[in-house]
């Protein structure tokens, strides 16, 4: 048993010599390192700054004396300026006015509330006069609710209605007034008043002007033109100022009996 434990002790006496020397070989390393690597930074700082002088000193001397001179320039300037003080301002009589405003204001009186008293007393009295007109009035229209009305009876109507209708197409329609022969003429009317007026342009040589011009002469249709004699013919011609000489050159009398007989051309009027 003694020598078992002298056996452990003389282990842990060796294990704690072990761990000693190597703890004493780490330490001694790191230091060497760090002793390197500090040396060998601080030779590099040295070198960095000697190159630094050496740049610095080669450098020219900067000559600031434009710069100086700009600067006392810049300053006299400044000096120079006149600032004008400002003068005092007499603000007693601004004062005094605002004092005389605020008494002013202060002297208003707001009016005092007017007595309404006699005026609802009057509407009261007026209520109570219109209250038997109100009741006057509900008995009035409970009367007229209870009255019966008589149902209205069926009236034919279709009498009145066939009359106003014919009334109506009467005033829509109205008869064209007859048509009369102009005087001094033949066959001239005063207005086209046997049917719609024949397109007179048909007839070679009357352009639209010319028929407005037949048209205030009183010529409309192509029998009217037709029925011409050597006088009628005569007496249109001296009508129509610088168309004159066209009915018989043209020969519009042949060319109206030609057109009249078209189903298109206003028929002849029976009592023609």
């Amino acid at each position: 048993m003694g020598f078992l434990l002298a056996k452990i002790l003389f282990l842990l006496v060796l294990a704690a010599a072990c761990g000693a020397l190597f703890t004493y070989w780490w330490f001694r390393r790191h230091y060497e390192d760090v002793t390197l690597e500090y040396a060998r930074s601080r030779d590099e700082w040295a070198s960095w700054r000697r190159g630094f002088e050496a740049r610095l000193a080669a450098r020219p001397d900067v000559d600031l004396q434009p710069l100086r001179e700009q600067l006392a320039a810049v300053e006299e300037a400044v000096r120079s300026i006149d600032v004008p003080i400002p003068e005092r301002v007499d603000l007693a009589s601004l004062h005094s006015r605002l004092d005389d405003i605020e008494r002013r204001i202060g002297d208003i009186r707001p009016p005092e509330p007017a007595d309404l008293k006699p005026t609802e007393q009057r509407l009261t009295a007026i209520e109570h006069a219109l209250f038997p007109v109100q009741t006057r009035l509900d008995e009035l229209e409970s009367a007229v609710l209870a009255f019966q009305v008589p149902p209205p009876q069926a009236v034919d109507l279709s009498p009145v209605l066939e009359r106003l209708g014919t009334l109506q197409s009467r005033l829509e329609n109205p008869p064209a007034p007859k048509a009369a022969v102009r005087e001094g003429s033949r066959n001239l009317l005063t207005h086209p008043g046997h049917g719609k007026p024949d397109d007179l342009t048909q007839i070679k040589g009357v352009p639209k002007v010319l028929e407005r011009k037949l048209h205030r002469v009183g010529v409309f249709y192509f029998w009217q033109i037709a029925e011409w004699s050597h006088e009628d013919v005569k007496y249109v011609d001296r009508k129509l100022a610088a168309y004159r000489g066209r009915i018989e050159r043209d020969a519009w009398v042949s060319q109206a009996n030609d057109l009249a007989a078209t189903p298109s051309a206003a028929h002849r009027p029976t009592e023609h």
